[in-house]
């Protein structure tokens, strides 16, 4: 790790990274669209019982999650871009987002690396809905 202080170009750069890596997000969201038309089909063809309904709503509320994490991630990429346009600029960042009341109070004044590792943990959060949603798709299956 650094043992040198990040300067606002290094935070800067850390944000740009963090937006690139943050846009992956779109493709587990279609990965998520993918799997609940494939569960449409597989109830489809197979019969509709309560197996299959259970299989179904356990679908449609994990991607209901995944869905809501993807609008999420999207956002948060949306702004470490204009974060890192801006030189990162968090003071003003912070102000502005407590001004439109999108930042509770304790939030604020955290250093860009706090912020980046909280994005992330959303983008592991919506892979982790795929993978549940995909989990239940396969079980499903090897029950009918």
């Amino acid at each position: 790790m650094d043992a040198e202080p990040s300067t606002a170009n290094d935070d800067a750069w850390s944000a740009a990274i963090a937006a690139a890596v943050l846009r992956r997000g779109t493709m587990i969201h279609t990965a998520s669209l993918l799997l609940l038309g494939i569960a449409v089909i597989v109830g489809a063809a197979a019969r509709a019982d309560v197996a299959f309904l259970i299989a179904a709503g356990a679908i449609v509320a994990l991607g209901v999650v995944e869905f809501w994490l993807a609008a999420r991630v999207a956002l948060d990429a949306d702004l470490f871009d204009t974060i890192a346009a801006r030189r990162a600029d968090l003071a003003g960042f912070d102000r502005a987002m407590r001004r439109l009341d999108l930042m509770p109070p304790g939030k604020s004044g955290r250093p860009i690396d706090a912020r980046i590792r909280g994005a992330l943990r959303l983008l592991k959060l919506q892979a982790s809905a795929l993978g549940l949603q995909l989990a239940v798709l396969v079980v499903f299956v090897l029950w009918i």
